[in-house]
């Protein structure tokens, strides 16, 4: 399965009443864009258009030095996956999707490649741990208290966030950036499919296997890979 990155724009960075790329320095940042699932759901290399949702940003940052940085994120946006846009026709008839709101809060590090006081374009890698919050649902039912493959998991995960950014300094307080960071998890229940059908009751096959193509104990996902976005 083929990892797809998240694609994060038009980020404001705002230095609290000094310059943001000086040596010791805190700030604060506000930023939106776009993101979209990778996982069991999701066949094609690059999402599907219909399947991109918002995505909203805020933190803290701490410029240690000319390179080195610390930000704490709150990231909340949306993920879904519906298996109407597969390549095969064999998933389009399951008709599995889901829909989940996501929170996470992280702490990353940033490395800025050039030093930050003699260019204004100034590109970076970062990296970091968060905790993620998580609850599947397919048309506003919760699938997790379902267990629709049989397994009990907590609807919170550790996540990896990483990735490159470019940002640029408009004056001595303000500066623009993007970013493309993929979050890594370790679930593979974000969209509450991983492994095989179960044997369930009428009501919930209707959420298990609600084409009524698959036996029990046929692989609905690949245990393989978690989920990211």
């Amino acid at each position: 399965m083929k990892r797809i990155t998240l694609i994060l724009i038009a980020v404001m960075l705002s230095g609290l009443g000094q310059q943001a790329t000086a040596q010791g320095k805190f700030g604060i940042f506000i930023g939106a864009g776009t993101m979209f699932y990778e996982g069991d759901l999701k066949e094609r290399p690059w999402p599907h258009p219909l399947t991109m949702r918002w995505t909203a940003d805020v933190g803290l940052l701490w410029q240690i030095n000319r390179r080195w940085g610390v930000h704490l994120n709150y990231t909340v946006g949306q993920i879904v996956g519906d298996d109407v846009y597969a390549l095969s026709v064999s998933k389009r008839e399951r008709g599995l999707r889901f829909h989940s709101l996501l929170h996470e809060i992280s702490i990353r590090g940033t490395y800025d490649i050039l030093r930050n006081d003699k260019w204004r374009f100034l590109p970076y890698v970062t990296a970091g741990i968060g905790a993620l919050n998580f609850e599947p649902k397919r048309d506003g039912v919760a699938l997790r208290p379902m267990a629709t493959e049989g397994v009990s998991y907590l609807p919170w995960t550790v996540s990896f966030p990483a990735g490159i950014g470019m940002k640029y300094q408009l004056s001595c307080r303000w500066a623009l950036k993007g970013e493309i960071i993929y979050h890594w998890t370790l679930t593979d229940y974000l969209d509450d499919v991983s492994a095989a059908y179960p044997d369930v009751d009428a009501q919930v096959a209707g959420y298990t296997d609600p084409g009524g193509v698959s036996p029990p104990r046929e692989m609905r996902g690949d245990p393989r890979w978690k989920d990211g976005f």
